[in-house]
């Protein structure tokens, strides 16, 4: 029998906090752009908790069953995303399907975390050379179908939860060291196979100002929105860069902008904190789970949260180049909305239904 636990009402507490403050400045910063967004992001956010909730009281082993239907159906549906894609803003991430927009990369960071739990579940340790490639093509083969959209920042995603996992999973020192090889010896090759655009957003990264009116704009955009905001910011829907349309994808991937701008500093860390909280309490879950694929599966899904909410608040302090990833929780984006909650409800269903230390 599964141990039936109490739920993380401190997670659930930052997770619904995120959502409402995604609510609240997203109303400021489409405002300018299109302020039915607000009302299509409410849509999402009690999609996401429903669903969130219905697999919280799901035991989680149930879901790791499913996860090779669940991992084929999603590679199948990015493999559709190259032929028949729908373009938005010169890549092709998205399907439409009677009218809704789907992005299955966004899919594929669950359905990797629950391939790679249960592919090194109980391994010997160290890992073995051949469940370390087994567990590399498993996270590889989607991370190589997203970076083909082009899509470096999802991409990137796939393969911090695969170090994470295989973190903690038991990889050998050596064979980390190989790996950093590798991969310090494949970048010159990783650097020509990256779109001009991708590269151009690399070099902005290093000099904005080079070129301020194109790769460097957003960039630099963005940090005036932030360092204006000093300390109590502008004031709700009071932020120039925002509601004079200088800043760029300011409902999406820059929203955190927009909360420092208006918000201020207080704003700013309010949002840091919440985001923390989550990632504080998944490895907390899965530190207490002494079950291997309750474990793997929180740690994958710890890494997924904290890189990708690092990058994306880095890259619009201009600390790293801009990959183009949402903010868990915050930015506007239907599929992205749903699925960290999904990611929630999961983290919930290891909680309630795990084995404890």
């Amino acid at each position: 029998m599964w141990h039936r636990g109490d739920w993380d009402f401190t997670l659930l507490a930052a997770a619904g906090l995120l959502s409402v403050i995604s609510l609240v400045a997203l109303s400021s910063a489409a405002a300018t752009l299109n302020p039915s967004l607000v009302w299509r992001q409410a849509v999402w956010v009690g999609v996401g908790i429903g669903v969130g909730c219905a697999v919280a009281l799901v035991p989680y082993p149930r879901w790791c069953d499913l996860a090779p239907v669940v991992y084929a159906l999603i590679v199948s549906l990015l493999a559709a995303v190259l032929l028949a894609g729908t373009v938005k803003l010169g890549a092709t991430r998205w399907l439409t399907v009677i009218g809704f927009s789907l992005q299955p990369s966004e899919c594929a960071k669950l359905a990797t975390a629950l391939m790679l739990a249960r592919s090194l579940a109980n391994r010997p340790r160290p890992l073995s050379w051949r469940a370390l490639a087994g567990s590399a093509a498993l996270a590889g083969l989607p991370a190589l179908l997203i970076f083909l959209q082009p899509d470096l920042g999802s991409s990137s995603i796939l393969l911090a939860m695969w170090l994470g996992t295989v973190w903690v999973a038991g990889i050998a020192p050596k064979h980390l060291l190989a790996l950093g090889g590798a991969a310090a010896a494949l970048a010159p090759i990783g650097w020509h196979g990256l779109k001009e655009f991708q590269r151009m957003r690399l070099l902005a990264f290093i000099n904005p100002h080079a070129d301020p009116l194109g790769a460097g704009y957003t960039i630099i955009q963005s940090q005036i929105a932030i360092g204006s905001g000093g300390f109590w910011g502008r004031g709700w829907m009071s932020g120039t860069q925002s509601q004079l349309n200088f800043l760029p994808e300011r409902h999406a991937d820059f929203l955190f902008s927009v909360i420092g701008e208006e918000w201020g500093w207080w704003g700013a860390v309010l949002v840091v904190a919440c985001t923390g909280c989550l990632v504080w309490r998944a490895l907390a879950i899965a530190l207490r789970n002494s079950e291997a694929h309750g474990r793997l599966l929180a740690t994958a899904l710890a890494s997924w949260l904290g890189y990708q909410a690092v990058i994306n608040i880095g890259m619009v302090m201009g600390v790293v180049p801009v990959v183009g990833v949402p903010l868990p929780l915050v930015s506007y984006g239907g599929s992205a909305m749903v699925m960290t909650w999904t990611a929630i409800g999961l983290l919930q269903s290891i909680r309630r239904f795990g084995t404890r230390f």
